[in-house]
């Protein structure tokens, strides 16, 4: 408290606050949770990085610093959750570049490969992305069935969409006896542009908030990152050459089983189902706008559509990778 400091404008994530701090000439980045105020979350992220650390990676991640009591957490005078990370420069990068996406990759492989080397003494919160009621507390299946088939005033403009994504949430209960016999360890989570950096030569030089990491399916890292390659209104020839790309440098590190492959198609759905249904129970909570719930619900439907036209050559091209 008795140190010179003061707060530089940067950019903030959807989900928190993001806040830079200057003191001593030291840079750091203060982050204060919004989206939840559970602190055995948080204590369980940190508990994962100062693990993580201990492995020999070949990328940046952020290091919780800890308070004079040794605690790497605190509550702001809100009520808010908040920790301190050290600074790590970098710009995120738009994964346009082929190279840049086959950094991505790597880096990605390598991070599955550590956090299976991963162990630490508490029992993760956040459940595994197959096991949909636990997504979001506003958002129950019976609630997603209501909304999706009887959609509000505000959402009639999104029938087909929701009745598509709807169609889906059902089929998928149907093979989660399946998806529970793949491999599962530690995940991120989240593995997408806005949550890595990359250096000054262009290729990624760290990976950031892990605030979603627990123990869930191996192979849903691969679904996470590749999911976002996938754009309609992207030609399907550079959508390929993408996930191509992304699959090589993953490969290089990591080898899936046949199994995890087939169901590749079937997560990547299931993570735009995901996001679409978290950020619908932040608008509930009030904490989001309608438009951005209708951005995720077209980016869901846009998805599933895409795969379900794709299946076949999509699990063939991923196996040859």
């Amino acid at each position: 408290p008795m140190e010179n400091w003061e707060i530089v404008p940067g950019p903030s994530g959807e989900n928190n606050t993001t806040l830079f701090i200057l003191a001593d000439k030291e840079q750091y980045v203060l982050r204060i949770y919004e989206s939840h105020q559970d602190e055995d979350k948080v204590n369980y992220e940190h508990a994962v990085l100062l693990a993580l650390i201990e492995q020999p990676l070949s990328f940046s991640i952020p290091v919780p610093m800890r308070t004079k009591d040794d605690q790497t957490i605190v509550k702001t005078q809100s009520g808010l959750l908040a920790g301190l990370f050290r600074f790590i420069d970098g710009m995120n990068p738009a994964l346009e570049d082929i190279d840049q996406i086959y950094s991505f990759g790597k880096a990605a492989g390598q991070l599955t490969a550590e956090l299976a080397e991963v162990s630490v003494n508490q029992q993760p919160v956040y459940r595994p992305y197959y096991d949909m009621d636990s997504t979001h507390p506003r958002c129950s299946l019976d609630q997603m069935k209501d909304f999706s088939l009887h959609p509000p005033e505000d959402f009639v403009e999104l029938t087909q969409e929701l009745s598509m994504i709807y169609k889906q949430l059902v089929s998928f209960q149907d093979s989660i006896p399946l998806l529970k016999r793949l491999p599962h360890q530690l995940v991120h989570g989240d593995l997408n542009a806005s949550n890595i950096l990359m250096g000054r030569d262009g290729m990624i030089s760290a990976i950031l908030d892990f605030e979603f990491v627990t123990y869930d399916l191996r192979v849903m890292e691969v679904a996470v990152a590749i999911s976002d390659f996938i754009d309609d209104e992207e030609d399907e020839t550079i959508i390929f050459k993408k996930i191509t790309a992304f699959l090589s440098g993953y490969g290089s590190r990591i080898k899936l089983t046949e199994e995890e492959i087939h169901a590749l198609p079937l997560l990547i759905q299931l993570r735009s189902l995901d996001v679409f249904i978290h950020f619908l129970g932040r608008y509930w909570d009030g904490v989001d706008s309608i438009d951005t719930v209708k951005k995720y619900i077209r980016k869901a439907a846009q998805r599933v559509s895409w795969i379900l036209r794709h299946q076949d050559k999509f699990i063939k091209f991923c196996a040859s990778y």
